[in-house]
């Protein structure tokens, strides 16, 4: 008997895939039958999914002949599913360990139609994960229910993947994902299952993650096809309440409660008002006239919001991207559009936008005795030799001085233990400073550049440009306010090919202990590699800022020509007299302790203990800065042909033209194969490591002592923690014995 059919459509989620069926089958359930189902076959061919483990433990694989969308390929699941229950997995989620065995076992316990668990999201390059907002409203409490008028928060579960369902209940009813709900198809057949359901049953526990990722649907700029998809679910889900209130199958409340919903959603989750009065397209036209019988003649009282199930969930009232949109507006809004005056109720929705405070502008005081002095940016990006210029800086720093160029002492971080030999972030003190909103360090700034008389300011930063920071904009906003009044700005980054750029930001983040450096590289690039390819965006934000080109040094071009700091001098326009010197470079780790230090990312949550262990690490292990790639040649070509079509003709015309057809030709002649082993005395001496972290963390060099604690160190409970780990991972790699 098949107690279990997990169905897994798939349609580009290469690098996540295999971690999605691996954590299915860490379940250890018997009886287990897995369906993935191809929805890209005109990219992805079966022996494709085969190499990305697809078709591991005899997984069922189903090939569409065309894309048919997720509803579709849900459904082809269904239909050759044989499990007792079925439940769903987006091939980029996965499940946590023992989630999906023990909701099962909560199905087999009380044969309930349903089995709702509640779901864990895990931001975009995150380790971070967190339960879902609803969820942990409603479905944290164990429980089981004679139905959706026993468990009436039912009706707000809103994704089918966060339950199973039992075949018997699917098929006796009929139930099935609407086809022609290519996308946002989740709600609608939770509706049609909870309103059909005769028990319902609450696990109260997370069962599985959510990833969030660049590209997903969540995350897509609405067009009008997408916004068509969007307004038909709230309306076939508007049109079912309807019709079970009106047989009788459930009270009023009911439809007054997706009433309700529906309007949240076009004021706060849809930009479609907006697309509407912007008449962006002919299509909205037909969507204008929808959205008033979408809403009917039914209104809402005051009642409405003390409704038990809608408080939890309400946003009215609350501060939100919306503003704070009170009763009063909800209601406006609510006549507005079933009067099919958008224009009004946009006007409402902007009413309600909070106020935003102008920071107080701050006088420059950056002038000396030569006047306005000029300001040299340097945008260090990772691994294009900033640590080994700033080396040079310093070393050169009273030379420069007498040239009448400032290396400022205010701000560049010298650490007292570096994570690798040699490291040096330049003037990082000054981003960390802006980060928290530090006016002391940047007054600090304003009277060394005014005492010093210099008529230039050189400032270089390790990784200024923030290319994978969230809130990069308001960040290069605020470093254009602190640095402005200067009489000009040149603004300097040395780049690379795009390809090893990219794998060298990664590789960079393994090295540096940082949580979502736990990810392998296909996670990563899935999410930063369009961003960071696209030079644009990279650069462009600090030429407004500026009021300046940036100007492109080829990092490549220096390396095998007259040496980087030959390059750089030039390219900054420094005295050409400064000779290179023995100094020290950071190199990059090697693809073998990219996988260890990716290990220790993942199963030391501790940030401080991360650094110690990284730290102690490199004092063994000096990177070696390897050429061999993480990336096949093939990945590597789409790196550059994704630099290409974004980026080329912006780079050009700031200095850097890499000759692409020749590092083609490369790749395609380069023997590579992938990292398939960790040397054993690297593997034991990491292990050694975790064990000495038995040694009270206090001894570990910190900027900020912490102060003293009672409670008993954590020693003791590391080393149970991490031995496991170790043991199995040296069974797992044979080198026992």
């Amino acid at each position: 008997m098949t107690s279990l059919s997990l169905i897994v459509p798939f349609y580009d989620e290469t690098a996540y895939l295999q971690s999605a069926l691996n954590s299915i089958l860490d379940q250890r359930i018997d009886g287990l039958q897995i369906i993935v189902v191809n929805d890209n076959p005109d990219r992805f061919s079966a022996a494709d999914l085969a190499r990305l483990g697809a078709l591991r433990s005899q997984a069922e694989l189903i090939q569409h002949p065309r894309n048919l969308g997720l509803s579709a390929a849900r459904n082809s699941g269904l239909a050759a599913a044989r499990g007792r229950y079925i439940g769903f997995l987006d091939a980029d989620d996965y499940y946590t360990l023992g989630g999906l065995a023990r909701q099962l076992r909560l199905a087999e316990e009380t044969g309930a139609d349903i089995v709702h668990a509640p779901t864990y999201f895990r931001p975009i390059g995150s380790a971070r994960t967190e339960i879902l907002p609803r969820d942990r409203s409603f479905f944290c409490v164990p429980k089981t229910a004679a139905g959706l008028q026993a468990a009436e928060e039912a009706q707000f579960i809103t994704s089918s993947w966060s339950s199973l369902y039992a075949r018997d209940f699917l098929t006796a009813q009929r139930l099935r994902f609407d086809p022609a709900q290519r996308k946002f198809e989740d709600r609608l057949f939770v509706l049609h299952t909870v309103t059909r359901a005769r028990q319902i049953a609450f696990l109260g526990r997370p069962t599985r993650v959510w990833r969030g990722r660049a590209g997903s649907i969540s995350v897509t700029a609405a067009d009008p096809e997408l916004h068509l998809l969007q307004l038909q679910l709230l309306e076939k889900c508007m049109a079912h309440m309807r019709a079970e209130c009106a047989a009788g199958t459930l009270p009023p409340r009911f439809e007054k409660r997706e009433l309700f919903n529906t309007l949240s959603r076009l004021i706060w989750d849809l930009d479609l008002i907006e697309a509407i009065t912007e008449a962006r397209d002919p299509a909205y036209a037909d969507m204008a006239r929808r959205i008033p019988a979408l809403l009917g003649e039914a209104s809402f009282g005051q009642s409405i919001f003390e409704d038990r199930i809608l408080a939890p969930i309400s946003r009215v009232g609350q501060k939100t991207q919306r503003g704070r949109i009170t009763r009063a507006a909800f209601f406006q809004i609510h006549r507005a559009l079933r009067a099919g005056d958008f224009a009004a109720a946009r006007d409402q929705i902007a009413g309600c936008a909070l106020p935003v405070t102008a920071p107080t502008p701050r006088p420059s005081r950056r002038t000396g005795r030569h006047g306005h002095p000029r300001l040299l940016l340097h945008l260090g990006l990772h691994k294009t030799g900033s640590t080994h210029i700033q080396h040079h800086l310093l070393q050169h720093r009273a030379a420069l001085a007498c040239a009448g160029i400032l290396v400022p002492e205010t701000g560049f971080q010298r650490p007292e233990a570096p994570l690798r030999r040699g490291a040096t972030p330049g003037h990082h003190d000054l981003v960390a400073a802006l980060r928290r909103g530090d006016d002391d360090l940047w007054d600090r700034l304003d009277r060394e550049i005014a005492s010093s008389g210099a008529s230039t300011v050189l400032i270089s930063c390790e990784n200024m440009s923030f290319p994978l920071d969230a809130g990069r904009s308001s960040l290069i906003a605020a470093l254009a306010e602190r640095l402005k009044g200067f009489a000009e700005v040149r603004l300097l980054a040395l780049a690379r090919r795009p390809d090893a750029y990219v794998e060298a930001l990664y590789r960079e983040r393994i090295a540096l202990g940082i949580r979502p450096g736990a990810r392998g590289i296909g996670a990563f690039l899935v999410d930063h590699a369009a961003a960071l390819t696209d030079w644009p965006g990279l650069f462009a934000p600090f030429e407004a800022g500026f009021g300046s080109s940036v100007a492109l040094g080829d990092f490549d071009a220096m390396i095998a020509g007259d040496g980087l700091w030959p390059g750089f001098a030039a390219l900054a326009g420094l005295p050409a007299d400064l000779p290179a010197l023995d100094l020290p470079r950071y190199a990059g780790p090697d693809r073998e302790t990219v996988v260890l230090l990716q290990l220790l990312n993942t199963l030391v949550p501790d940030a401080a203990l991360r650094a110690g262990l990284v730290r102690a690490w490199f004092a063994l292990h000096p990177a070696t800065g390897s050429d061999a790639s993480l990336l096949p040649p093939e990945e590597r070509q789409e790196l550059l042909d994704l630099w290409q079509t974004q980026s080329q003709t912006f780079a050009a015309a700031r200095g850097y033209a890499p000759d692409l057809s020749a590092a083609g030709a490369a790749l395609s002649t380069e023997l590579w194969a992938p990292p398939h082993s960790v040397p054993a005395d690297a593997l034991c001496d990491l292990i050694d490591l975790a064990q000495q972290a038995a040694e009270p963390l206090f001894a570990l060099p910190q900027r900020t002592p912490s102060p003293p604690q009672r409670s008993a160190p954590r020693d003791l409970s590391l080393k149970i923690r991490l031995r496991p780990w170790a043991a199995d991972l040296v069974r797992r790699l044979g080198l026992t014995g």
